[in-house]
Protein backbone atom coordinates (compact mmCIF):
# COMPACT_ATOMS: atom_id res chain seq x y z
CA UNK A 1 0.00 0.00 0.00
CA UNK A 2 1.04 3.15 -1.21
CA UNK A 3 1.65 5.66 1.63
CA UNK A 4 -0.23 9.13 0.59
CA UNK A 5 0.35 12.74 1.65
CA UNK A 6 -2.70 14.49 2.41
CA UNK A 7 -1.22 17.64 0.26
CA UNK A 8 -3.82 20.46 1.12
CA UNK A 9 -3.63 19.84 5.03
CA UNK A 10 -0.41 19.69 4.67
CA UNK A 11 0.17 22.85 2.70
CA UNK A 12 -2.25 24.57 5.15
CA UNK A 13 -0.31 23.27 8.18
CA UNK A 14 3.35 24.71 6.72
CA UNK A 15 1.55 28.08 5.72
CA UNK A 16 0.13 28.42 9.56
CA UNK A 17 3.59 27.39 10.39
CA UNK A 18 5.64 30.04 8.54
CA UNK A 19 3.51 32.79 9.86
CA UNK A 20 4.24 31.90 13.41
CA UNK A 21 7.86 31.86 13.38
CA UNK A 22 8.62 35.67 12.94
CA UNK A 23 6.20 36.07 16.13
CA UNK A 24 8.92 34.19 18.48
CA UNK A 25 11.07 36.46 20.58
CA UNK A 26 14.82 35.95 21.18
CA UNK A 27 15.15 33.12 24.72
CA UNK A 28 15.23 34.62 28.01
CA UNK A 29 18.65 34.81 29.25
CA UNK A 30 17.71 32.35 31.73
CA UNK A 31 15.87 29.88 29.40
CA UNK A 32 16.94 26.45 30.43
CA UNK A 33 19.96 25.48 27.88
CA UNK A 34 19.01 21.70 27.75
CA UNK A 35 15.60 22.55 26.58
CA UNK A 36 17.32 25.35 23.74
CA UNK A 37 19.62 22.68 22.68
CA UNK A 38 16.98 19.98 22.09
CA UNK A 39 14.94 22.55 20.02
CA UNK A 40 17.54 23.24 18.03
CA UNK A 41 18.06 19.61 16.85
CA UNK A 42 14.53 19.50 16.57
CA UNK A 43 14.51 22.35 14.14
CA UNK A 44 17.79 21.01 11.97
CA UNK A 45 15.90 17.48 11.77
CA UNK A 46 12.78 19.24 10.62
CA UNK A 47 14.72 21.25 8.28
CA UNK A 48 16.38 18.35 6.53
CA UNK A 49 12.82 16.52 6.51
CA UNK A 50 11.41 19.35 4.67
CA UNK A 51 14.58 19.71 2.25
CA UNK A 52 13.83 15.97 1.53
CA UNK A 53 9.91 16.43 0.90
CA UNK A 54 10.55 19.47 -1.47
CA UNK A 55 12.98 17.90 -2.95
CA UNK A 56 10.94 14.96 -3.89
CA UNK A 57 8.05 17.32 -5.05
CA UNK A 58 10.54 18.95 -7.88
CA UNK A 59 10.00 16.67 -10.85
CA UNK A 60 13.19 17.72 -12.07
CA UNK A 61 15.76 15.62 -10.08
CA UNK A 62 18.86 17.23 -8.54
CA UNK A 63 22.39 16.57 -10.23
CA UNK A 64 24.75 14.18 -8.21
CA UNK A 65 27.65 16.35 -8.19
CA UNK A 66 27.93 19.84 -8.15
CA UNK A 67 31.30 21.46 -8.61
CA UNK A 68 32.43 24.84 -7.51
CA UNK A 69 35.95 26.01 -8.13
CA UNK A 70 35.26 29.23 -5.63
CA UNK A 71 34.85 26.31 -2.63
CA UNK A 72 37.66 26.43 -0.37
CA UNK A 73 38.07 22.94 0.12
CA UNK A 74 38.18 22.21 -4.23
CA UNK A 75 40.58 25.03 -4.04
CA UNK A 76 42.56 23.54 -1.51
CA UNK A 77 42.71 20.49 -3.18
CA UNK A 78 43.60 22.55 -6.36
CA UNK A 79 46.68 24.15 -4.66
CA UNK A 80 47.93 20.85 -2.96
CA UNK A 81 48.01 18.52 -6.49
CA UNK A 82 50.08 21.57 -7.82
CA UNK A 83 52.34 21.81 -4.61
CA UNK A 84 53.37 17.55 -5.50
CA UNK A 85 54.11 18.38 -9.06
CA UNK A 86 56.70 20.61 -7.99
CA UNK A 87 60.32 19.53 -8.07
CA UNK A 88 62.25 18.30 -4.77
CA UNK A 89 64.64 20.72 -3.31
CA UNK A 90 67.07 19.59 -0.39
CA UNK A 91 66.58 21.78 2.35
CA UNK A 92 69.96 23.14 2.85
CA UNK A 93 70.08 24.90 -0.54
CA UNK A 94 66.49 26.74 -0.73
CA UNK A 95 67.80 30.37 -1.11
CA UNK A 96 65.21 33.47 0.51
CA UNK A 97 62.70 34.98 -1.79
CA UNK A 98 59.47 36.39 -1.74
CA UNK A 99 55.57 34.50 -1.07
CA UNK A 100 53.40 33.10 1.02
CA UNK A 101 52.37 29.66 0.44
CA UNK A 102 52.50 25.63 1.24
CA UNK A 103 55.33 23.05 1.78
CA UNK A 104 56.59 19.70 2.14
CA UNK A 105 59.34 18.24 3.91
CA UNK A 106 60.48 14.64 2.91
CA UNK A 107 63.08 12.75 4.58
CA UNK A 108 65.39 9.89 3.24
CA UNK A 109 67.81 9.27 6.42
CA UNK A 110 68.05 6.22 7.92
CA UNK A 111 66.77 7.04 11.49
CA UNK A 112 64.81 4.13 12.49
CA UNK A 113 61.48 4.88 12.83
CA UNK A 114 61.16 6.48 9.85
CA UNK A 115 62.01 3.76 7.72
CA UNK A 116 58.99 3.36 6.20
CA UNK A 117 58.81 6.57 4.62
CA UNK A 118 62.52 6.96 4.05
CA UNK A 119 63.51 8.00 0.09
CA UNK A 120 60.11 7.53 -0.62
CA UNK A 121 57.30 10.41 -1.68
CA UNK A 122 55.41 10.45 1.09
CA UNK A 123 55.74 13.81 3.50
CA UNK A 124 57.63 13.21 6.86
CA UNK A 125 55.61 17.40 7.59
CA UNK A 126 53.69 19.61 5.65
CA UNK A 127 52.66 23.23 6.63
CA UNK A 128 51.83 26.64 5.52
CA UNK A 129 53.11 30.29 5.37
CA UNK A 130 50.87 33.03 5.97
CA UNK A 131 51.54 36.55 4.50
CA UNK A 132 52.59 39.43 6.28
CA UNK A 133 49.85 41.24 4.58
CA UNK A 134 46.79 39.55 4.60
CA UNK A 135 45.49 41.31 1.86
CA UNK A 136 49.03 41.24 -0.46
CA UNK A 137 48.17 40.80 -3.99
CA UNK A 138 51.74 39.66 -5.15
CA UNK A 139 54.76 37.61 -4.20
CA UNK A 140 56.55 40.57 -2.82
CA UNK A 141 53.68 42.56 -0.73
CA UNK A 142 53.43 38.60 0.82
CA UNK A 143 56.90 38.79 1.99
CA UNK A 144 59.10 36.46 2.57
CA UNK A 145 57.47 34.49 4.85
CA UNK A 146 57.73 30.73 3.04
CA UNK A 147 61.39 30.64 3.10
CA UNK A 148 61.45 31.78 6.24
CA UNK A 149 59.89 29.25 7.41
CA UNK A 150 61.66 26.63 5.48
CA UNK A 151 64.62 27.93 7.30
CA UNK A 152 63.11 27.60 10.57
CA UNK A 153 62.70 23.87 9.67
CA UNK A 154 66.27 23.71 8.53
CA UNK A 155 67.30 25.01 11.75
CA UNK A 156 65.85 22.63 14.00
CA UNK A 157 66.45 19.57 12.07
CA UNK A 158 70.12 20.72 12.35
CA UNK A 159 70.00 21.15 15.71
CA UNK A 160 68.65 17.45 16.42
CA UNK A 161 71.45 15.31 17.50
CA UNK A 162 70.24 12.44 15.66
CA UNK A 163 69.32 14.10 12.31
CA UNK A 164 71.40 15.26 9.33
CA UNK A 165 70.02 18.01 7.59
CA UNK A 166 71.24 16.81 4.61
CA UNK A 167 68.70 13.95 4.34
CA UNK A 168 65.63 16.34 4.22
CA UNK A 169 64.18 17.79 1.15
CA UNK A 170 61.23 19.91 0.07
CA UNK A 171 58.49 21.18 -2.20
CA UNK A 172 56.85 24.69 -1.64
CA UNK A 173 54.65 26.52 -3.77
CA UNK A 174 53.84 30.32 -3.30
CA UNK A 175 50.15 30.94 -3.33
CA UNK A 176 47.65 33.77 -3.57
CA UNK A 177 46.97 34.74 -0.37
CA UNK A 178 43.84 33.44 1.71
CA UNK A 179 44.50 29.64 -0.03
CA UNK A 180 47.09 28.45 1.94
CA UNK A 181 45.06 27.02 5.25
CA UNK A 182 42.76 24.94 2.66
CA UNK A 183 45.66 23.63 0.66
CA UNK A 184 47.24 22.91 3.97
CA UNK A 185 44.53 21.29 5.68
CA UNK A 186 43.96 18.79 1.85
CA UNK A 187 47.75 17.66 2.72
CA UNK A 188 47.36 16.76 6.30
CA UNK A 189 44.24 14.77 5.42
CA UNK A 190 45.75 13.03 2.05
CA UNK A 191 49.19 12.13 3.66
CA UNK A 192 48.30 11.98 7.58
CA UNK A 193 52.50 13.25 7.86
CA UNK A 194 53.78 12.01 11.37
CA UNK A 195 55.36 15.11 12.20
CA UNK A 196 52.33 17.50 12.13
CA UNK A 197 50.37 18.15 15.62
CA UNK A 198 47.32 17.06 14.07
CA UNK A 199 47.97 13.01 14.15
CA UNK A 200 49.38 13.35 17.91
CA UNK A 201 51.97 11.27 17.41
CA UNK A 202 55.20 13.17 17.27
CA UNK A 203 54.08 16.78 17.52
CA UNK A 204 56.75 19.79 18.25
CA UNK A 205 58.54 20.23 15.05
CA UNK A 206 56.79 23.58 14.12
CA UNK A 207 57.35 24.92 17.69
CA UNK A 208 59.45 28.09 17.58
CA UNK A 209 60.73 27.77 20.97
CA UNK A 210 58.97 28.79 24.95
CA UNK A 211 58.94 32.13 26.47
CA UNK A 212 59.65 32.44 30.05
CA UNK A 213 55.75 32.37 30.91
CA UNK A 214 55.50 28.66 29.35
CA UNK A 215 58.65 27.01 29.70
CA UNK A 216 56.90 24.64 32.24
CA UNK A 217 55.30 23.31 29.71
CA UNK A 218 56.22 19.29 29.04
CA UNK A 219 58.53 18.52 26.40
CA UNK A 220 57.15 18.19 23.11
CA UNK A 221 57.29 14.24 21.67
CA UNK A 222 59.27 15.40 19.29
CA UNK A 223 61.54 17.25 21.22
CA UNK A 224 62.21 13.61 23.50
CA UNK A 225 62.90 11.25 20.41
CA UNK A 226 65.29 14.51 18.68
CA UNK A 227 67.20 16.14 21.52
CA UNK A 228 69.12 19.77 20.14
CA UNK A 229 66.86 22.35 20.60
CA UNK A 230 68.13 24.18 23.76
CA UNK A 231 64.89 26.01 24.81
CA UNK A 232 63.43 22.80 24.79
CA UNK A 233 66.08 21.43 26.88
CA UNK A 234 64.94 23.08 30.08
CA UNK A 235 61.06 21.34 30.22
CA UNK A 236 60.00 18.25 31.87
CA UNK A 237 59.76 15.17 30.25
CA UNK A 238 57.40 14.01 28.45
CA UNK A 239 54.85 11.25 29.81
CA UNK A 240 55.60 9.00 26.90
CA UNK A 241 59.04 8.36 26.94
CA UNK A 242 61.48 7.25 23.54
CA UNK A 243 60.48 4.05 23.15
CA UNK A 244 56.32 4.75 23.41
CA UNK A 245 56.83 7.17 21.02
CA UNK A 246 58.56 5.52 18.25
CA UNK A 247 55.92 2.58 19.32
CA UNK A 248 53.28 5.35 18.52
CA UNK A 249 54.50 6.28 15.22
CA UNK A 250 55.28 2.88 13.41
CA UNK A 251 51.56 2.13 14.68
CA UNK A 252 50.49 5.15 12.53
CA UNK A 253 53.00 4.82 9.82
CA UNK A 254 51.61 0.91 9.18
CA UNK A 255 48.19 2.99 9.25
CA UNK A 256 49.00 5.79 6.63
CA UNK A 257 47.40 5.95 3.38
CA UNK A 258 50.96 5.43 1.89
CA UNK A 259 50.79 2.13 3.38
CA UNK A 260 48.06 1.22 2.27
Amino acid sequence: MTNRFDYPKLVNDLSLLLKSLPSYPPPPANANSRLLNKLRQDLKTAIKKLQALAESLDPIKQPPDFFDPSDPRNVGEMVAGALVLQPRHSLGTVEKFYGSGVYALYYRGDFDAYKPISKKDHPIYVGKADPQDGHAKTPEEQGTRLSVRLSDHLKSVSLAENLRAEDFDCRYLVVTSGWQKSAEEHLIHRYKPVWNSEMKICFGFGKHGDDAKTRSNKRSPWDMLHPGRQWAIGNAPNERGVDQIKVDIAAHLKNTIFNK
